[in-house]
C-alpha cells in the first residue's frame, strides 16, 4: 500500500492539485492533505482509491517510496481467462467515478459461452450498482441480447467483424479469439477518444433493436 511520501511525490509528478486528486477519488480535500502530513492514519479503502487513480494515469509505485512514471501503454491478457480480466478491468476503471463502457462488434452468444452466464450477470449488475453504463453494437438477430434493448443498435451484417473492441476511460481493448483468446488494452486518452468518436458516429447511423426482440428474451412465465 502506498505511503504518505509517495502520495506527495505522485501528485509533483503528475502536477495535480489536492482538489485534483480529490475530485477523482471522491474524498475530501482536507482529508486528503491529512493524509499526506500524516496527521492521521488512512484507511485502506482510502487508500486504495488515491492508488488506484495515480495507476490509472499512468503512476507505477516501488518498494522503499519509489515511484515511476509508466514507460508502456500497452497490456496484454492472453488464454482462457483473458475476456475475464477485460472485464474486471472495466469495472476497476470505472467503479469510482462511473462513466461508460462501449462495445463494438459484440457477439452476446460468444461472451456468454466464455464468461459462463451467472458471471456476466454479476458483472452487469455491479456495473449497474456503480452507474456504469454501456452501449453495444451488435450483429442483427443476435438471439442471445440482455435487457434493457435500448443499450444495443445493429451493425449491418456486411459490416460485422469477430474481433470486438472496448473503450472504456482512457483505454481503448481490441479482443481477438483465435486461435487462444488475446486482448491487447492501449492505455492512453487519444487513441480511446480517436475510437469513441467513430463508435459514436456508427451508433448514430445504427437502428435500435425491434421492440418484439426485446420480448423474445425475457424469460416465460409458467402457468
Amino acid at each position: 500500500m502506498i505511503d504518505a511520501a509517495q502520495i506527495r511525490a505522485a501528485r509533483g509528478l503528475l502536477g495535480w492539485t489536492i482538489r485534483d486528486l480529490a475530485d477523482l477519488t471522491k474524498l475530501t480535500s482536507n482529508g486528503i492533505s491529512k493524509i499526506e502530513r500524516g496527521d492521521v492514519t488512512a484507511h485502506r479503502g482510502s487508500l486504495e482509491k488515491i492508488q488506484r487513480a495515480f495507476e490509472d494515469a499512468g503512476v507505477e509505485f516501488l518498494p522503499s517510496s519509489g515511484l515511476r512514471k509508466k514507460d508502456r501503454i500497452i497490456e496484454t491478457y492472453e488464454g482462457a481467462g483473458a475476456l475475464r480480466q477485460l472485464i474486471e478491468d472495466v469495472y476497476n476503471t470505472l467503479r469510482d467515478t462511473g462513466g461508460e463502457m462501449i462495445i463494438a462488434h459484440l457477439d452476446e452468444g460468444n461472451a456468454i459461452k466464455s464468461l459462463k452466464r451467472d458471471y456476466l450477470m454479476e458483472q452487469i449488475r455491479k456495473r449497474k450498482k456503480a452507474k456504469i453504463k454501456q452501449r453495444l453494437l451488435v450483429k442483427s438477430n443476435d438471439p442471445y441480447l440482455i435487457p434493457p434493448l435500448n443499450t444495443y443498435r445493429i451493425l449491418p451484417d456486411e459490416y460485422f467483424s469477430p474481433y470486438p473492441f472496448y473503450i472504456y476511460g482512457s483505454k481503448l481493448a481490441l479482443l481477438c479469439w483465435e486461435p487462444s483468446p488475446r486482448v491487447i488494452v492501449i492505455n492512453d486518452e487519444r487513441f480511446a477518444e480517436s475510437a469513441r468518436k467513430l463508435f459514436n458516429f456508427i451508433w448514430d447511423q445504427a437502428k435500435e433493436v425491434p421492440a418484439v426482440n426485446e420480448a423474445a428474451t425475457k424469460p416465460k412465465k409458467s402457468r
